[in-house]
């Protein structure tokens, strides 16, 4: 029993031995003197028999030891020679930043009889070593100057992102003004036209402040709510009715503009006290009593219907027809006046 053990080992090494014969590995260099900060190569094969299976090192490392760096990976290449056997081929581009002895390490390659094989072995190249010297400076050479940095020409990859951000630009800023326009440019049931909104500003006000009412928001603790509707209601109805650009003016600028339009004392200090206080209401923390609530709806009705009525007597286009005819007739009388005393 003991011999038979021993003629299993002694062939399995006389096997092993065969196989390792089977295959080569090699590790080269062009020179084995290197200069600090120059690239050189590293020619790495393998070669096994056909139809065996070569796990290749992917060199994923940035480096093959702390003294050499790899900079670039070449292709793995597969070729076969005249007895049939496989040879895997790399060339790895290297650099060293040490001065003087270094040693380039044995670099492993693993293969195996099949790809099946669980039996993984590994060949190995043997350590090179090298000497790295710094960049001969010809001291004897005259000094040169130095070099400009050279201005390289604008491609069109680094010009575009800018030129489409520009466009896109325009595009928004095209699409704004258009919806601005459509917003204040609608057209009545006759096609034409007109500007504002087609319902006339005086009767959207009455009605938007009827629903209001029906709400009854500040009745139900939402105050905030209640005088940001009544003074936005205000302001729409001040814009569409009297074009003044009351949606984007705050209160002191709205009550400034209207000061030309002559609203009586009572109608302008009526919207002035509502809208002072739904500021206090809304920025201030302020909190309306319900009188100052219920207050403030029947002002801003008063100041709605009585500022329209103004308006009807005093600016509207058919108010001002009745003032020129007047001023004709003034003047005719007066002419005649002066006539009959000639």
């Amino acid at each position: 029993m003991k011999r038979y053990v021993l003629f299993v080992l002694a062939m399995f090494a006389f096997a092993f031995g065969l196989n390792a014969q089977n295959v080569e590995v090699e590790g080269k260099v062009e020179s084995q003197d290197v200069q600090v900060g120059k690239p050189f190569t590293l020619d790495l094969s393998l070669k096994v028999p056909y139809g065996w299976f070569v796990e290749w090192n992917d060199f994923k490392e940035e480096a093959l030891s702390e003294q050499i760096d790899i900079l670039k990976r070449g292709n793995v290449e597969r070729t076969a020679d005249a007895d049939s056997n496989v040879i895997v081929h790399q060339q790895l581009t290297l650099m060293t930043f040490d001065t003087g002895q270094i040693q380039l390490p044995a670099v492993g390659l693993t293969y195996a009889r099949s790809f099946d094989d669980p039996m993984r072995q590994q060949a190995f190249t043997e350590p090179i070593d090298l000497y790295a010297t710094t960049i001969v400076v010809d001291t004897l050479q005259p000094y040169k100057p130095i070099v400009e940095p050279m201005a390289a020409p604008v491609q069109m990859k680094e010009v575009f992102p800018w030129i489409l951000a520009v466009l896109l630009l325009v595009l928004v800023g095209l699409g704004v003004w258009f919806i601005v326009k459509r917003r204040k440019v609608r057209v009545d049931e006759n096609g034409n036209v007109v500007k504002g909104p087609v319902i006339p500003p005086y009767d959207k006000a009455v009605g938007d402040l009827e629903n209001l009412k029906q709400q009854k928001l500040w009745q139900s603790g939402k105050v905030k709510e209640y005088f940001s509707s009544l003074t936005d209601i205000a302001r729409e109805y001040i814009e569409g009715q009297f074009g003044v650009n009351a949606v984007e003016m705050t209160t002191d600028d709205i009550l400034e503009e209207i000061r030309p339009l002559r609203f009586p004392k009572e109608t302008y200090d009526k919207l002035k006290e509502t809208m002072e206080v739904a500021d206090l209401v809304k920025f201030a923390k302020y909190s309306a009593s319900n009188l100052e609530s219920d207050t403030a709806m029947s002002d801003m009705t008063d100041f709605v219907n009585e500022s329209y009525a103004h308006y009807q007597k005093t600016l509207s286009p058919s108010a001002s027809s009745q003032m020129e005819s007047a001023d004709c007739v003034s003047q005719s009388a007066t002419v005649k006046e002066e006539v009959k005393d000639a």
